[in-house]
Protein backbone atom coordinates (compact mmCIF):
# COMPACT_ATOMS: atom_id res chain seq x y z
CA UNK A 1 0.00 0.00 0.00
CA UNK A 2 1.85 3.02 -1.28
CA UNK A 3 -0.42 5.51 0.48
CA UNK A 4 -0.03 3.75 3.80
CA UNK A 5 3.75 3.77 3.36
CA UNK A 6 3.63 7.50 2.67
CA UNK A 7 1.55 8.03 5.82
CA UNK A 8 4.03 6.03 7.89
CA UNK A 9 6.87 8.17 6.54
CA UNK A 10 5.36 11.55 7.30
CA UNK A 11 3.25 11.04 10.42
CA UNK A 12 6.24 11.31 12.78
CA UNK A 13 7.02 14.72 11.25
CA UNK A 14 3.56 15.98 12.18
CA UNK A 15 3.78 15.56 15.94
CA UNK A 16 3.76 19.30 16.64
CA UNK A 17 1.13 21.85 15.83
CA UNK A 18 2.06 24.02 12.87
CA UNK A 19 -0.20 26.78 11.66
CA UNK A 20 -1.25 26.28 8.05
CA UNK A 21 -1.74 28.98 5.44
CA UNK A 22 -4.99 28.10 3.69
CA UNK A 23 -5.24 31.38 1.79
CA UNK A 24 -2.09 30.47 -0.15
CA UNK A 25 -3.56 27.30 -1.68
CA UNK A 26 -4.83 27.10 -5.25
CA UNK A 27 -8.23 25.91 -4.06
CA UNK A 28 -8.67 28.91 -1.76
CA UNK A 29 -7.85 31.29 -4.59
CA UNK A 30 -10.34 29.57 -6.88
CA UNK A 31 -13.14 29.83 -4.34
CA UNK A 32 -12.21 33.40 -3.41
CA UNK A 33 -12.26 34.67 -6.99
CA UNK A 34 -15.08 32.53 -8.42
CA UNK A 35 -17.63 32.12 -5.64
CA UNK A 36 -19.81 35.14 -6.49
CA UNK A 37 -19.57 34.57 -10.24
CA UNK A 38 -20.59 30.94 -9.79
CA UNK A 39 -23.72 31.98 -7.89
CA UNK A 40 -24.58 34.58 -10.54
CA UNK A 41 -24.15 32.19 -13.51
CA UNK A 42 -25.39 28.97 -11.91
CA UNK A 43 -28.97 28.95 -13.19
CA UNK A 44 -27.90 29.67 -16.76
CA UNK A 45 -24.85 27.42 -17.04
CA UNK A 46 -24.94 24.69 -14.36
CA UNK A 47 -28.46 24.10 -13.08
CA UNK A 48 -29.28 21.64 -15.88
CA UNK A 49 -26.27 19.48 -14.98
CA UNK A 50 -26.09 19.81 -11.19
CA UNK A 51 -29.59 20.85 -10.15
CA UNK A 52 -30.67 23.90 -8.17
CA UNK A 53 -27.86 25.70 -6.34
CA UNK A 54 -28.29 24.62 -2.72
CA UNK A 55 -27.99 27.02 0.20
CA UNK A 56 -25.63 24.52 1.83
CA UNK A 57 -23.18 24.95 -1.05
CA UNK A 58 -22.97 28.73 -0.72
CA UNK A 59 -22.67 28.48 3.06
CA UNK A 60 -19.90 25.89 2.77
CA UNK A 61 -17.95 28.06 0.31
CA UNK A 62 -18.29 31.12 2.56
CA UNK A 63 -17.20 29.25 5.69
CA UNK A 64 -14.30 27.63 3.84
CA UNK A 65 -12.97 31.11 3.02
CA UNK A 66 -12.83 31.83 6.77
CA UNK A 67 -11.31 28.48 7.75
CA UNK A 68 -7.91 28.57 9.43
CA UNK A 69 -7.51 32.35 9.27
CA UNK A 70 -6.77 34.16 12.52
CA UNK A 71 -8.67 37.28 11.47
CA UNK A 72 -11.90 35.28 11.42
CA UNK A 73 -11.59 33.95 14.96
CA UNK A 74 -9.03 32.15 17.05
CA UNK A 75 -8.40 30.56 20.42
CA UNK A 76 -5.35 31.16 22.59
CA UNK A 77 -3.92 27.93 23.98
CA UNK A 78 -1.05 27.52 26.38
CA UNK A 79 1.11 24.90 28.05
CA UNK A 80 0.69 24.51 31.82
CA UNK A 81 4.35 23.57 32.20
CA UNK A 82 6.28 26.23 30.28
CA UNK A 83 3.44 28.79 29.94
CA UNK A 84 4.13 29.27 26.23
CA UNK A 85 0.96 30.14 24.27
CA UNK A 86 -0.13 30.47 20.67
CA UNK A 87 -3.24 31.29 18.67
CA UNK A 88 -5.16 28.55 16.87
CA UNK A 89 -7.60 29.70 14.19
CA UNK A 90 -11.13 28.33 14.04
CA UNK A 91 -11.90 25.74 11.37
CA UNK A 92 -15.00 25.53 9.16
CA UNK A 93 -15.59 21.78 9.77
CA UNK A 94 -17.26 21.63 6.37
CA UNK A 95 -17.52 18.35 4.48
CA UNK A 96 -16.74 17.98 0.80
CA UNK A 97 -14.89 21.27 0.26
CA UNK A 98 -12.16 21.82 2.89
CA UNK A 99 -9.15 19.47 2.55
CA UNK A 100 -7.86 20.29 6.04
CA UNK A 101 -11.15 19.66 7.84
CA UNK A 102 -11.72 16.58 5.69
CA UNK A 103 -8.37 15.15 6.75
CA UNK A 104 -9.06 15.83 10.42
CA UNK A 105 -12.48 14.24 10.08
CA UNK A 106 -10.96 11.11 8.52
CA UNK A 107 -8.33 10.81 11.27
CA UNK A 108 -10.89 11.30 14.04
CA UNK A 109 -13.23 8.84 12.34
CA UNK A 110 -10.48 6.21 12.21
CA UNK A 111 -9.55 6.73 15.87
CA UNK A 112 -13.21 6.55 16.88
CA UNK A 113 -13.73 3.28 15.01
CA UNK A 114 -10.55 1.75 16.38
CA UNK A 115 -11.07 2.89 19.96
CA UNK A 116 -14.84 2.74 20.43
CA UNK A 117 -16.61 0.76 17.71
CA UNK A 118 -14.69 -2.10 16.10
CA UNK A 119 -14.06 -5.35 17.90
CA UNK A 120 -10.51 -6.69 18.00
CA UNK A 121 -11.06 -9.08 15.10
CA UNK A 122 -9.88 -9.18 11.47
CA UNK A 123 -11.74 -6.91 9.04
CA UNK A 124 -12.04 -6.53 5.28
CA UNK A 125 -12.38 -3.47 3.07
CA UNK A 126 -15.43 -3.74 0.80
CA UNK A 127 -16.75 -1.53 -2.02
CA UNK A 128 -20.21 -1.39 -3.65
CA UNK A 129 -20.49 0.39 -7.03
CA UNK A 130 -23.37 1.45 -9.29
CA UNK A 131 -23.91 1.55 -13.07
CA UNK A 132 -23.51 4.95 -14.72
CA UNK A 133 -27.16 4.89 -15.74
CA UNK A 134 -28.33 5.19 -12.12
CA UNK A 135 -25.77 7.64 -10.74
CA UNK A 136 -27.49 10.91 -11.79
CA UNK A 137 -30.55 10.08 -9.66
CA UNK A 138 -28.44 10.46 -6.51
CA UNK A 139 -27.18 13.88 -7.62
CA UNK A 140 -30.68 15.34 -7.93
CA UNK A 141 -32.17 13.56 -4.90
CA UNK A 142 -29.57 13.04 -2.19
CA UNK A 143 -32.06 11.24 0.06
CA UNK A 144 -31.78 8.22 -2.24
CA UNK A 145 -28.47 7.30 -0.57
CA UNK A 146 -30.55 5.41 1.99
CA UNK A 147 -31.33 2.90 -0.76
CA UNK A 148 -27.63 2.15 -1.14
CA UNK A 149 -27.04 1.65 2.59
CA UNK A 150 -30.11 -0.56 2.95
CA UNK A 151 -29.40 -2.65 -0.15
CA UNK A 152 -25.71 -3.13 0.67
CA UNK A 153 -26.46 -4.28 4.20
CA UNK A 154 -29.25 -6.63 3.12
CA UNK A 155 -27.06 -8.20 0.43
CA UNK A 156 -24.31 -8.84 3.00
CA UNK A 157 -26.70 -10.04 5.69
CA UNK A 158 -28.69 -12.37 3.46
CA UNK A 159 -25.57 -13.88 1.89
CA UNK A 160 -23.21 -14.17 4.85
CA UNK A 161 -25.40 -14.38 7.97
CA UNK A 162 -27.25 -17.45 9.16
CA UNK A 163 -27.66 -19.99 11.93
CA UNK A 164 -28.23 -17.36 14.58
CA UNK A 165 -25.00 -15.60 13.60
CA UNK A 166 -24.82 -12.23 11.87
CA UNK A 167 -22.26 -10.21 9.98
CA UNK A 168 -21.05 -6.79 11.20
CA UNK A 169 -20.58 -3.93 8.75
CA UNK A 170 -19.91 -0.19 8.71
CA UNK A 171 -20.54 1.76 5.49
CA UNK A 172 -19.59 5.21 4.21
CA UNK A 173 -20.81 6.98 1.09
CA UNK A 174 -18.34 8.49 -1.37
CA UNK A 175 -19.71 10.54 -4.27
CA UNK A 176 -16.47 11.43 -6.08
CA UNK A 177 -14.45 9.36 -8.49
CA UNK A 178 -10.71 9.73 -8.96
CA UNK A 179 -11.17 12.76 -11.24
CA UNK A 180 -13.95 14.29 -9.11
CA UNK A 181 -16.55 12.86 -11.50
CA UNK A 182 -19.95 12.06 -10.00
CA UNK A 183 -19.69 8.44 -8.88
CA UNK A 184 -21.73 7.54 -5.78
CA UNK A 185 -20.44 4.32 -4.24
CA UNK A 186 -20.08 2.74 -0.82
CA UNK A 187 -16.95 1.80 1.07
CA UNK A 188 -17.17 -0.39 4.13
CA UNK A 189 -15.39 -2.26 6.89
CA UNK A 190 -16.70 -5.80 7.20
CA UNK A 191 -15.80 -8.02 10.14
CA UNK A 192 -14.18 -11.18 8.76
CA UNK A 193 -16.77 -13.53 10.15
CA UNK A 194 -20.19 -13.89 11.77
CA UNK A 195 -20.86 -13.00 15.40
CA UNK A 196 -22.90 -15.34 17.55
CA UNK A 197 -25.09 -14.35 20.48
CA UNK A 198 -22.14 -15.04 22.79
CA UNK A 199 -20.00 -12.51 20.91
CA UNK A 200 -17.67 -15.13 19.45
CA UNK A 201 -16.56 -14.72 15.83
CA UNK A 202 -16.98 -17.55 13.34
CA UNK A 203 -14.57 -16.69 10.52
CA UNK A 204 -15.79 -16.78 6.93
CA UNK A 205 -14.57 -19.80 4.97
CA UNK A 206 -15.22 -17.96 1.71
CA UNK A 207 -17.13 -14.89 0.52
CA UNK A 208 -19.20 -15.26 -2.64
CA UNK A 209 -18.66 -11.79 -4.15
CA UNK A 210 -20.70 -12.62 -7.24
CA UNK A 211 -23.73 -13.60 -5.19
CA UNK A 212 -23.49 -10.44 -3.06
CA UNK A 213 -23.18 -8.30 -6.20
CA UNK A 214 -26.21 -9.96 -7.78
CA UNK A 215 -28.33 -9.51 -4.66
CA UNK A 216 -27.20 -5.89 -4.28
CA UNK A 217 -28.22 -5.08 -7.86
CA UNK A 218 -31.63 -6.73 -7.43
CA UNK A 219 -32.35 -4.79 -4.24
CA UNK A 220 -31.28 -1.41 -5.64
CA UNK A 221 -33.29 -1.86 -8.84
CA UNK A 222 -36.31 -3.05 -6.87
CA UNK A 223 -36.23 0.11 -4.73
CA UNK A 224 -35.88 2.28 -7.83
CA UNK A 225 -38.87 0.52 -9.37
CA UNK A 226 -40.98 1.03 -6.22
CA UNK A 227 -40.23 4.75 -6.36
CA UNK A 228 -41.14 4.72 -10.08
CA UNK A 229 -37.72 6.04 -11.04
CA UNK A 230 -37.30 3.25 -13.59
CA UNK A 231 -39.77 0.87 -15.22
CA UNK A 232 -39.63 -2.92 -15.46
CA UNK A 233 -38.16 -2.74 -18.94
CA UNK A 234 -35.14 -0.74 -17.79
CA UNK A 235 -34.67 -3.04 -14.80
CA UNK A 236 -34.74 -6.15 -16.99
CA UNK A 237 -32.38 -4.56 -19.49
CA UNK A 238 -29.78 -3.74 -16.83
CA UNK A 239 -29.96 -7.19 -15.22
CA UNK A 240 -29.70 -8.97 -18.58
CA UNK A 241 -26.44 -7.27 -19.55
CA UNK A 242 -23.21 -9.23 -19.25
CA UNK A 243 -21.74 -6.37 -17.27
CA UNK A 244 -24.55 -4.51 -15.51
CA UNK A 245 -22.34 -1.84 -13.95
CA UNK A 246 -23.05 -3.09 -10.44
CA UNK A 247 -19.99 -4.39 -8.64
CA UNK A 248 -18.89 -5.67 -5.26
CA UNK A 249 -15.23 -5.86 -4.28
CA UNK A 250 -13.88 -7.46 -1.11
CA UNK A 251 -10.26 -7.13 -0.02
CA UNK A 252 -8.11 -9.51 2.00
CA UNK A 253 -8.58 -9.69 5.75
CA UNK A 254 -6.26 -7.66 8.00
CA UNK A 255 -5.96 -7.69 11.77
CA UNK A 256 -3.31 -5.09 12.67
CA UNK A 257 -4.36 -1.76 14.15
CA UNK A 258 -2.45 0.37 11.64
CA UNK A 259 -4.15 -1.25 8.63
CA UNK A 260 -7.50 -0.83 10.34
CA UNK A 261 -6.86 2.87 10.90
CA UNK A 262 -5.55 3.32 7.36
CA UNK A 263 -8.63 1.79 5.72
CA UNK A 264 -10.93 3.77 8.03
CA UNK A 265 -9.18 7.00 7.04
CA UNK A 266 -9.41 6.03 3.38
CA UNK A 267 -13.14 5.30 3.39
CA UNK A 268 -13.88 8.65 5.10
CA UNK A 269 -11.49 10.75 3.00
CA UNK A 270 -12.60 14.00 1.39
CA UNK A 271 -13.13 14.23 -2.38
CA UNK A 272 -10.29 16.64 -3.25
CA UNK A 273 -6.52 16.50 -2.83
CA UNK A 274 -4.53 19.73 -3.03
CA UNK A 275 -1.53 17.76 -4.29
CA UNK A 276 -3.44 16.93 -7.49
CA UNK A 277 -4.59 20.50 -8.11
CA UNK A 278 -2.75 23.07 -10.22
CA UNK A 279 -3.76 26.31 -11.92
CA UNK A 280 -2.07 27.55 -15.08
CA UNK A 281 -3.36 30.86 -16.41
CA UNK A 282 -7.15 30.39 -16.46
CA UNK A 283 -6.95 26.60 -16.67
CA UNK A 284 -7.48 24.28 -13.69
CA UNK A 285 -5.57 21.00 -13.98
CA UNK A 286 -6.46 18.04 -11.76
CA UNK A 287 -4.01 15.15 -12.15
CA UNK A 288 -5.13 11.68 -11.07
CA UNK A 289 -2.82 9.01 -9.69
CA UNK A 290 -2.49 7.39 -13.14
CA UNK A 291 -0.82 10.58 -14.35
CA UNK A 292 -3.74 11.74 -16.49
CA UNK A 293 -4.35 15.49 -16.36
CA UNK A 294 -7.99 16.62 -16.43
CA UNK A 295 -8.49 20.22 -17.51
CA UNK A 296 -11.35 22.53 -16.49
CA UNK A 297 -12.21 26.18 -16.54
CA UNK A 298 -12.23 27.68 -13.04
CA UNK A 299 -16.03 27.89 -12.86
CA UNK A 300 -16.54 24.39 -14.30
CA UNK A 301 -14.15 22.94 -11.73
CA UNK A 302 -15.79 24.72 -8.81
CA UNK A 303 -19.27 23.68 -9.97
CA UNK A 304 -18.11 20.06 -10.20
CA UNK A 305 -16.55 20.18 -6.74
CA UNK A 306 -19.66 21.64 -5.10
CA UNK A 307 -21.70 18.63 -6.21
CA UNK A 308 -19.81 16.62 -3.56
CA UNK A 309 -20.81 18.91 -0.68
CA UNK A 310 -23.45 17.06 1.38
CA UNK A 311 -26.45 18.76 2.92
CA UNK A 312 -26.09 19.97 6.50
CA UNK A 313 -27.80 17.02 8.20
CA UNK A 314 -27.07 14.44 5.51
CA UNK A 315 -25.34 11.41 7.00
CA UNK A 316 -22.80 9.74 4.78
CA UNK A 317 -21.84 7.09 7.33
CA UNK A 318 -24.06 4.27 8.49
CA UNK A 319 -23.68 1.24 10.71
CA UNK A 320 -26.59 -1.07 9.86
CA UNK A 321 -25.57 -3.57 12.55
CA UNK A 322 -23.95 -2.32 15.70
CA UNK A 323 -23.89 -4.14 18.99
CA UNK A 324 -25.55 -7.38 17.84
CA UNK A 325 -22.84 -9.69 19.04
CA UNK A 326 -20.41 -7.67 17.01
CA UNK A 327 -18.95 -4.21 16.74
CA UNK A 328 -19.28 -2.33 19.97
CA UNK A 329 -21.67 0.61 19.78
CA UNK A 330 -25.39 0.00 20.29
CA UNK A 331 -28.00 0.18 17.83
CA UNK A 332 -30.08 -1.20 15.03
CA UNK A 333 -29.95 0.98 11.94
CA UNK A 334 -28.88 4.15 13.74
CA UNK A 335 -26.55 6.54 11.97
CA UNK A 336 -23.07 6.88 13.32
CA UNK A 337 -21.64 10.24 14.29
CA UNK A 338 -17.89 10.69 14.33
CA UNK A 339 -16.46 12.06 17.57
CA UNK A 340 -12.98 13.02 18.56
CA UNK A 341 -11.21 10.46 20.69
CA UNK A 342 -8.62 12.60 22.43
CA UNK A 343 -5.98 11.61 24.93
CA UNK A 344 -4.56 13.87 27.62
CA UNK A 345 -1.11 13.94 29.14
CA UNK A 346 -0.82 12.65 32.69
CA UNK A 347 -0.37 15.25 35.43
CA UNK A 348 3.06 13.94 36.30
CA UNK A 349 4.51 14.11 32.78
CA UNK A 350 6.90 16.89 31.97
CA UNK A 351 6.64 19.31 29.05
CA UNK A 352 8.32 18.06 25.88
CA UNK A 353 11.44 19.82 24.74
CA UNK A 354 10.79 22.69 22.39
CA UNK A 355 7.87 25.00 22.88
CA UNK A 356 6.04 23.86 19.76
CA UNK A 357 5.94 20.37 21.25
CA UNK A 358 4.14 21.50 24.40
CA UNK A 359 0.76 21.08 22.78
CA UNK A 360 1.04 17.33 22.19
CA UNK A 361 1.70 14.45 24.53
CA UNK A 362 4.45 11.93 23.95
CA UNK A 363 2.01 9.41 22.47
CA UNK A 364 0.54 11.91 20.05
CA UNK A 365 -2.53 12.55 22.21
CA UNK A 366 -3.88 16.09 22.07
CA UNK A 367 -3.76 18.04 25.32
CA UNK A 368 -6.77 19.80 26.79
CA UNK A 369 -6.12 23.49 27.24
CA UNK A 370 -7.88 26.53 28.65
CA UNK A 371 -7.85 29.50 26.33
CA UNK A 372 -9.31 32.82 25.31
CA UNK A 373 -11.56 33.07 22.28
CA UNK A 374 -10.85 35.97 19.92
CA UNK A 375 -13.50 36.69 17.34
CA UNK A 376 -14.53 40.02 15.81
CA UNK A 377 -12.82 41.83 18.67
CA UNK A 378 -14.81 40.03 21.39
CA UNK A 379 -13.01 38.10 24.10
CA UNK A 380 -14.62 35.22 25.97
CA UNK A 381 -12.48 34.45 29.01
CA UNK A 382 -14.48 31.36 29.95
CA UNK A 383 -13.82 29.37 26.79
CA UNK A 384 -12.43 25.87 27.20
CA UNK A 385 -10.51 24.28 24.36
CA UNK A 386 -10.50 20.50 24.22
CA UNK A 387 -8.34 20.07 21.13
CA UNK A 388 -6.25 21.84 18.56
Amino acid sequence: MLRRYTWDKVKDKCQHYKRRKPDQSELYRLVYHCRDKLEFLWEEHYQRTYGVLRDEVLKALDEYLNCGLLEHGAVRVYCDSCKHSLLVAFSCKRRGICPSCGTKRAINFAEHLHGSVLEDVPHRHVVFSLPKRLRPFFRYDRSLSGILFKSAWRSINETLSGGGERAALILTLQTAGEALNWNPHLHGLLADGKFGQDGELDHFENIDCEQIQQRFSELVLSEFSKKELIDDGVMSQILSQEYSGFSFWCGDAFDDAESERFVARYVERGPISLEKLAVEDDLVIYTTKDGKAHEFSALDFLALLTSHIPNTYESITCSPLRGHGGDKAAGGSSLMRTVLVSQTRGAGESCREGRAGCFRGGDGGILKQLGTVYQAGVRDQSARVSSL
